[in-house]
């Protein structure tokens, strides 16, 4: 990294005023100028302007394609841009022999790094706090599109470019440029969460040395549970700026789902989380871009293979996960995990109980997290 970019990326993103910090924890704030380049594809379908157009455009896509079915996806081409990141690095104000690991963490479809790093009820639901109080540093930051990080069209964001951005962004924590407070890691886990769990897997996939261990939460690998066409059903989208004036900034490509209850049938499971909780995800919700939908397959196990990766991963989620198991993941969820990543030291595959997709905001939580964090303890 130039140390002109080094000075940039050091610099505190000033407008981002945080809800919550970890006690245990001494944050920054940053606006990261990333230069990427990445396949981006372009796409055979109409940008719809109100929810009567996209209704009908959801109805062709999600119904029986036959062999005379155009394709969505037209030609693709190398491009180089460079977007701004918001991003947060946070390290135990108490240094510990761990501090010096960073967990890299990309959160998923819906929300912000706020994923990580919850305000309600922190002890029970903040990954951050947690790893924090178990010695981890964690860099998070908001992907391309989401909270206070550059917006581009939502019929433009994809995979492709999300994968490059963050192979950039563990580049830059490696060197030193963002974790002051710990100088230079000497251990990077990249930690991704649904969405965020497939650029992950791509990452170290197309770059097995970028990291010494993975984590990918609230994913899988089997088609047999991964029913896109069921998802977008289910989800019910509708155009995000139509739905409230919160997300008037974001083109008519970013969407959401209609409201909590849909929520809740994707990514909980009662009687395992409470309405409180509910709601407040349901409020913290952030838009998605269609294009990041429709690329998710682009980032699985048919397309990505890791054994080249030979350091520590782990693949853990939900019991119950409605999105990546259609709802159970008993029998479906260790492979193809395990043959994709056959020579990671090791690879462990983890179903939590009593916990859908979403298990960050169940009430067993924590009991995730100290999976995830003994599992860093053995491994790396």
């Amino acid at each position: 990294m130039s140390m002109s970019l080094k000075r940039s990326a050091l610099g505190a993103f000033l407008s981002l005023v945080a809800v919550y910090y970890p006690p245990g924890a001494q944050c920054r704030e940053f606006m990261i100028p990333v230069e990427v380049s990445s396949e981006v594809v372009q796409f055979n379908f109409p940008q719809w302007g109100n929810d009567f157009e996209l209704v009908d455009f959801l109805a062709i896509a999600t119904t029986r394609q036959t062999p005379e079915t155009p394709s969505p996806i037209g030609d693709s081409a190398v491009q180089t841009n460079t977007f701004r990141i918001a991003a947060s690095f946070c390290s135990p104000r108490e240094p510990t022999e761990k501090s010096k690991t960073v967990i890299v963490a990309t959160h998923g479809i819906g929300q912000a790094r706020s994923h990580w790093n919850s305000p309600l009820v922190p002890d029970e639901y903040n990954f951050v706090q947690f790893a924090i109080s178990q010695g981890y540093s964690v860099f998070f930051y908001d992907r391309l599109g989401q909270g206070f990080s550059e917006r581009i069209s939502g019929f433009v964001n994809q995979i492709n470019i999300q994968v490059e951005i963050l192979k950039e962004l563990t580049r830059i924590v490696k060197t030193g440029a963002v974790t002051e407070a710990i100088g230079v890691p000497e251990k990077v886990a990249l930690m991704g969460y649904s969405f965020g769990s497939y650029i992950t897997h791509a990452a170290i996939s197309t770059v097995p040395d970028l990291a010494d261990a993975v984590v990918l939460t609230a994913v899988g690998f089997n088609p047999e549970g991964l029913n896109i066409n069921g998802l977008v059903r289910s989800f019910v989208p509708r155009i995000a700026n139509m739905q409230s004036s919160k997300f008037s900034s974001w083109d008519t490509g970013y969407l959401t789902w209609v409201d909590k209850f849909t929520q809740m049938n994707t990514y909980f499971k009662l009687p395992f989380f409470d309405e409180a909780t509910a709601n407040f995800v349901e409020q913290e919700k952030q838009p998605f871009a269609w294009t990041e939908f429709f690329t998710i397959n682009m980032g699985n196990g048919g397309d990505f293979d890791a054994s080249a990766f030979t350091g520590a991963a782990l693949a853990i989620t939900g019991q119950n996960d409605y999105i990546v198991c259609d709802g159970d993941c008993v029998g479906i969820f260790e492979e193809p995990a395990s043959t994709l990543y056959q020579n990671a030291q090791p690879f462990v595959p983890y179903l939590h109980p009593n916990a859908s997709h979403n298990f960050n905001f169940h009430y067993n939580a924590t009991g995730a997290y100290a999976v995830i964090t003994k599992f860093l303890d053995d491994n790396i």
